[in-house]
């Protein structure tokens, strides 16, 4: 009876594998197998794995979550000395959702300095030289751009204890807008009391002046801390539109297959079929042209845009679609970072 039930067991298993197998294989129309243009034989994917007689390319960053809060989990922006700043969430569970890892990147390519900063009730602006790190009850700072200095630099407070009155606030908060070197507000509350801080940096020193406010403050983008920090790129970043310093410049199309495409905002979604394949990509680096192929891929061309090609990956038959865009950012030193989706960032530079 028991090997009875056992070979039931086995013939039930395959015959699933085989419906699976079928049902998956009805999905896939058609293939090609003309094999490819012996032109864009020597093309390569985008990893650690690219071999180059003149290219290096390296993963610096990888994000392991990426969430709806935070759509850019990789972020590049300039700092001081001629440096760039990868920014990147460290999320991996709950505990780290606010984690930050920032990689120090020279004028050669090179990561020099990095720093995990784990999140503890502080949060890090980038001002220049300095890290300021506010807090709703203190704040501190460092030099982390300038030197690689972490030490921590107290925040010299003024009206911590508001005994201020307003007209003395209020002028003192004059005289920073026109003569500290930088300046930001924030605004936060505490048992349904708001209160508005002025950071700024004079006398070789950052100090903190606390207003007490009559309801909330809305801070303006004007006076805000991120005025001194501009992003040059962000990962994950969706375009319809190729960007204009990259070249499709062959689609080789492997196997006609059903796949859809998820709308959202509860509108659901829809399905056509399309030749699925591999596209030869061009761009340049350090002024010479580098080459790069993508996989499982699809090429839309609409109406509505004019007939130019939207790109999209389908992992596998049947299954939705996610917009890609080969986003680079190409630095005038000489390299470039290349993202192919919002959890990676790659960084390309002539071999040495």
């Amino acid at each position: 009876m028991k090997k009875m039930w056992i070979g039931i067991g086995i013939i039930f298993i395959l015959g699933f594998g085989i419906y699976i197998f079928f049902a998956t294989e009805k999905l896939v129309l058609e293939r090609n197998n003309e094999p490819v243009d012996s032109r864009y034989s020597a093309f390569q994917e985008i990893d650690e794995h690219y071999k180059s007689g003149v290219f290096e390319v390296k993963r610096v960053a990888r994000v392991v979550v990426s969430s709806a809060a935070s759509p850019n989990p990789i972020r590049i922006f300039p700092s001081v000395n001629h440096q760039l700043i990868l920014d990147c969430d460290a999320k991996v569970d709950e505990d780290t959702k606010h984690d930050i890892r920032y990689y120090k990147i020279d004028q050669r390519g090179t990561v020099i300095d990095s720093i995990y900063v784990a999140y503890n009730g502080y949060w890090g602006q980038f001002i220049d030289d300095f890290m300021v790190y506010t807090g709703d009850k203190d704040s501190y700072y460092d030099t982390w751009p300038l030197n690689g200095d972490t030490t921590r630099h107290k925040v010299v407070e003024l009206n911590a204890d508001l005994s201020w009155d307003a007209d003395r606030v209020e002028a003192k908060i004059k005289v920073i807008k026109s003569a500290a070197k930088y300046y930001f507000f924030n605004s936060l509350s505490n048992e349904n009391v708001w209160y508005r801080q002025c950071y700024f940096y004079a006398d070789k020193k950052w100090q903190l002046l606390w207003q007490k406010m009559p309801g909330y403050t809305q801070i303006p983008d004007e006076e805000s801390a991120s005025r001194y920090r501009k992003d040059v790129f962000r990962s994950g970043e969706v375009s319809f539109e190729i960007p204009k310093d990259v070249k499709l410049l062959h689609f080789h199309p492997e196997e006609k297959m059903k796949y859809s495409h998820i709308i959202g905002g509860g509108d659901g979604g829809f399905s056509i079929y399309n030749w699925r394949g591999k596209g030869f990509f061009e761009t340049t680096v350090a002024d010479k042209n580098f080459q790069f192929m993508v996989t499982k891929l699809v090429v839309e061309k609409e109406k509505h845009n004019g007939y130019r090609p939207s790109l999209f990956t389908v992992e596998e038959a049947g299954a939705a679609t996610n917009l890609y865009k080969p986003a680079f950012y190409h630095s005038s030193n000489g390299f470039s970072f290349y993202s192919p989706n919002a959890k990676e960032l790659f960084l390309i530079k002539l071999k040495k």
